[in-house]
């Protein structure tokens, strides 16, 4: 019998350790890693694993102070960080930073990680929220890989597309961002065949609900009460470490013969309920004016 009882947190000895880190150092020594949405959040925890592996980390975004953290983060590592400031929506920029970053030294592995959001039902979305939404989640994705490809191509290389738990599922409110998402799973695939002979691998990894210290407190809040008891089995967030691990795994010859996945972690919310991300869902009796935005509305910085 279904109820509405809240997800206890997942117990068990992985939780003793805050943060699990399985590789060893220098694995990716001497790699050029190129991440966009570097300086905050999920990319900027991930620029950071890969530099700390040893890996020269290029980080691409809007904010030169987020870009500038980053870089002092990533400082006494054992590779190194540096940053382009660009709009990953800007075509022709995207397109000459990725050359000129590769020029050099090529790109070995290459994270998608800009992007965002902002949650609504899909008949309250305009149509240039809807275009914005896809254009920063898939339309950019595409341009920066099909400009990396000529350099991934030259030692083989690794593509991570940074996506979202159920996203073969869908959402309520995340109608626009699931469809630009999906798209990119659908090209993910695709890549992986048509580019295996030349040693370049593609994968999605779609993390659940992140909260990181650059979230809003009343969003982070929200998430914390009620997105994660209602909708993540485990009853827990995905911790940002995690997600940096599992794509830092991905960059490795050990993920060689993976390509063409979608790796959810997600503590199995793509299982259950789904992130629903409006209030009062399902509807009431009343109809489709009860529901409500759960967190408030933002496009992410994509920084």
């Amino acid at each position: 019998m279904l109820t509405d009882r809240p997800h206890p947190k997942q117990a068990g000895a992985a939780w003793d350790s805050a943060d699990i880190r399985i590789l060893p150092d220098n694995s990716l020594s001497g790699s050029h890693a190129v991440v966009t949405g570097a300086g905050s959040g999920i990319g900027q925890r991930i620029a950071i694993r890969l530099a700390e592996l040893g890996a020269h980390v290029t980080g691409i975004g809007r904010n030169e102070n987020s870009l500038h953290d980053t870089e002092q983060r990533a400082e006494g590592t054992s590779g190194s960080f540096r940053w382009f400031q660009a709009d990953v929506r800007n075509t022709t920029l995207i397109r000459s930073v990725i050359s000129e970053a590769a020029a050099e030294t090529g790109i070995d592995v290459l994270v998608n990680n800009a992007g965002g959001q902002f949650y609504s039902a899909t008949d309250d979305i305009s149509d240039n929220g809807f275009r914005s939404v896809v254009d920063l989640n898939l339309n950019s994705v595409f341009t920066i890989i099909s400009e990396a490809k000529k350099f991934l191509s030259l030692r083989g290389g690794s593509i991570v597309n940074i996506s979202l738990s159920g996203v073969d599922r869908g959402g309520v409110g995340l109608a626009h961002s699931l469809a630009a998402r999906a798209g990119v799973l659908a090209m993910t695939k695709s890549i992986a065949l048509e580019w295996a002979h030349l040693g370049i691998r593609a994968n999605c990894v779609a993390p659940g609900v992140v909260i990181s210290e650059f979230l809003p407190e009343a969003i982070a809040t929200s998430l914390r009460e009620e997105v994660i008891p209602r909708s993540v089995p485990a009853g827990r967030a995905t911790p940002i470490a995690d997600v940096a691990e599992l794509v830092a795994y991905l960059a490795t010859p050990a993920a060689r013969m993976i390509t063409g996945q979608i790796l959810q972690i997600d503590g199995a919310a793509h299982l259950g309920r789904g992130l629903h991300m409006v209030q009062d869902w399902p509807p009431s009796e009343q109809g489709p004016d009860a529901v409500a935005v759960l967190a408030p509305s933002r496009l992410n910085s994509q920084t």
